[in-house]
């Protein structure tokens, strides 16, 4: 059995329990804002507590032990499960399903309202909205269909994908959700959530981005970024009927903005006894078998072969008329060309973890595939998209970097940039590789002095010292608001740190697996990434939503990236 250190500690039966108030609650080792962060609760999460609290420092409210470790102030967070706040976040992510939210990406710039904006406030802050609005009314249709995903197809009580596998009595597939429905909605027609009462907010903003308390709404957001959305509900004022989804932070987005994803049926296969290896994936939707001309440097086409077709090799190689084939097993006269394969095969040489007969992550960025091993046993295979310039320098080039590494912190979902940069990463990356340039050290330097001598920081420099003091890059979302091509990619699903800036998460925004792509991460599709996320040490504690993997919960699985 794995040594998850305090992680293994049960709460008391019966245990009260303490919920986060604010987007993530920060999960201290001890009653101290100087201590060790090991993780976090997400808004409306609730974990298990002590009934009394305990002395500390840092904090402005009370200290509470919770469960299966830590301290959390209720400054951040409440011992009351009826606190409005509390029940408007009341919807959790799924944990059973390979997306958590219901997903969708912006089409055009939006408001994020706070509040249901009357048709007048609509037409005020939504630029050319009453274009936009019959433009919708023609193409609605087309707008919001989607096809069978992710969470349409059948998995085991491991989260596996089998032959023969059916769903559960009741399903319903993604093609058949209500447009409420694919945005999170408990049903066709959901009324208006308890905290909002016709114009008014019941409770506070408690998005990142503060406003006064008459603003209508709290920042824009931006054409093809990325959203999550927890429920939807319509509303009408005068004649301007508009459905709105309701994001993690509890911000308002007009669907009619919003094309609803539902990420990649894509998936991996399990590694049985007995199953051959090598074998690849057939990654071209054009792909042949060709035959080898005998004494000729020639081949000729026999066939085609179906696109993620797995097909047993045999080990054997040539090279014809300058390309690399593949013989397959089944029949020995068939042959693949190699720019067309992702192949699954033991690695040349054994890491440390499959000497000592671990759990570790095998990554070969060369065939685009990712294996999960115990020791020299491959449990699970499936293809990757790794950083698009492949075998490049990560410090210069958008690429994922070899080597050997443990996993650094988990978390079930949360924001990244354009360039995977997140708000939880512990580093920057861009083109600089994981970790902070010299610009930004030389800004928080900047920043720490003027906090010190008592400033007041606002406008940019006011979001980049929010940005410090939540562990991000200074200037996450900064140059966004400035009119920076970026955009953002909330809630990224089953993410798994390994370096400062880079990570192996689930990806909902392509279905390219094989190819690179990624500007240095590695994307799963998400059935594969959320197989993954389970599979790995330690566990993320039940209410938690993100973990700092340290000494005191046992060390993260080994990943080994190669050639």
């Amino acid at each position: 059995m794995v040594d998850h250190g305090e992680l293994d500690q049960k709460a008391p039966e019966r245990a009260p329990g303490l919920a986060a108030t604010i987007v993530a609650a920060t999960v201290y080792k001890l009653p101290n804002t100087d201590s060790r962060r090991l993780g976090y609760i997400r808004l409306g999460g609730i974990v298990p507590r002590d009934p009394d609290p305990v002395q500390g420092t840092g904090c402005k409210g009370d200290w509470y032990r919770v469960y299966p470790m830590g301290f959390v102030c209720t400054a951040d967070a409440t011992t009351d499960l009826d606190d409005p706040v509390v029940r408007a976040a009341s919807r959790r992510p799924d944990l059973t399903k390979p997306l958590p939210y219901a997903y969708g990406f912006v089409r055009a710039t939006a408001p994020q309202y706070l509040r249901i904006p009357t048709k007048k406030v609509q037409l005020d802050s939504e630029f050319k909205l009453e274009e936009h609005l019959e433009w919708y009314a023609k193409n609605a249709a087309e707008v919001q269909t989607v096809s069978l995903g992710a969470n349409d197809v059948p998995l085991d009580a491991r989260g596996i994908a089998r032959p023969g596998l059916s769903h559960p009595e009741g399903f319903r597939p993604s093609t058949s959700l209500s447009r409420n429905e694919l945005f999170g909605g408990a049903g066709p027609d959901d009324p208006p959530p308890f905290w909002l009462d016709g114009n008014k907010r019941l409770i506070p903003n408690v998005s990142d981005f503060k406003v006064p308390d008459y603003a209508w709404f709290a920042d824009r957001v931006r054409r093809k970024t990325g959203l999550s959305f927890v429920g939807a509900f319509n509303t009408k004022d005068e004649d301007l009927e508009r459905r709105f989804g309701i994001t993690v932070d509890l911000r308002l987005v007009p669907t009619t903005k919003v094309k609803p994803d539902t990420g990649s049926p894509f998936h991996g296969v399990e590694v049985t006894e007995g199953m051959h290896m090598p074998f690849a994936w057939v990654l071209s939707e054009n792909a042949n078998a060709w035959q080898l001309v005998r004494g000729k440097d020639e081949v000729r086409p026999a066939g085609p072969v179906p696109h993620r077709a797995i097909v047993p090799l045999s080990g054997k190689a040539r090279i014809k008329a300058g390309k690399r084939y593949y013989q397959t097993l089944k029949d020995a006269t068939r042959w693949l060309r190699d720019t067309e394969l992702g192949i699954v095969h033991q690695p040349q040489d054994w890491p440390k973890p499959a000497n000592d007969g671990e759990k570790w992550i095998d990554i070969s960025i060369g065939q685009q595939t990712l294996v999960l091993y115990e020791g020299k046993t491959p449990k699970y295979a499936t293809l990757i998209s790794s950083g698009r310039d492949r075998f490049g320098d990560p410090k210069k080039d958008l690429s994922t970097p070899l080597g050997d590494f443990r996993l650094q912190s988990k978390h079930i979902a949360a924001m990244m940039d354009s360039e995977e940069n997140s708000s939880v990463s512990g580093g920057s990356k861009g083109r600089q590789g994981g970790g902070l340039d010299a610009e930004a050290r030389a800004t928080i330097a900047r920043l720490k002095e003027a906090k010190k001598a008592g400033k007041t920081l606002s406008g940019d420099d006011a979001r980049r010292w929010t940005n410090i003091e939540r562990g991000r890059h200074p200037e996450y979302g900064v140059t966004r608001r400035r009119g920076a091509a970026g955009f953002e990619l909330r809630d990224v699903p089953w993410i798994l740190y390994f370096s400062a800036g880079y990570a192996i998460h689930g990806a909902y925004w392509h279905d390219v697996f094989g190819t690179p792509r990624s500007h240095g991460c590695v994307n799963l599709a998400p059935i594969d990434a959320r197989i993954v996320f389970q599979w790995t040490d330690p566990p993320v504690p039940d209410g938690w939503h993100g973990v700092n993997i340290g000494p005191d919960m046992g060390e993260g699985t080994w990943v080994h990236i190669r050639k």
